[in-house]
């Protein structure tokens, strides 16, 4: 009997980790090589839709050619477009909408998601 209160403290816990663990995988941003931009989950699927609160972002811009701009409320982070290279950007996401696109093709290179 003395073991039944740890089950569900066990169960709490674990409640608690979830949220936590899912924080901690960043979301995938990529742009190149040739005219191609996306922004993906750990899992591979697209980003859509987010919860609110701080999130960490894995952007890999593999061409000199373009850059990858994330804005939304609150927030405005880029590469350069000479850039090559990798960034991990701590991002403390809003309700609202969130953009990505490349500055230099905009009206081509370009997704979107929602916070709420």
């Amino acid at each position: 009997m003395a073991g039944r209160p740890l089950v569900p403290c066990l169960v709490l816990a674990a409640a608690l980790a979830v949220p936590a663990v899912a924080a901690a995988r960043p979301f995938r941003g990529t742009v190149g090589p040739g005219a191609t931009i996306s922004l993906k989950r750990a899992d591979g699927s697209d980003l859509r839709h987010a919860s609110p609160g701080e999130r960490r972002f894995a952007i890999y811009d593999q061409t000199s050619l373009h850059n990858f701009h994330l804005f939304g409320p609150g927030v405005s982070k880029k590469t350069g477009i000479d850039f090559v290279g990798s960034r991990t950007w701590k991002v403390t996401l809003r309700v609202g909408t969130y953009k990505f696109r490349c500055d230099v093709h905009p009206k081509m290179m370009r997704g979107s998601f929602m916070v709420s």
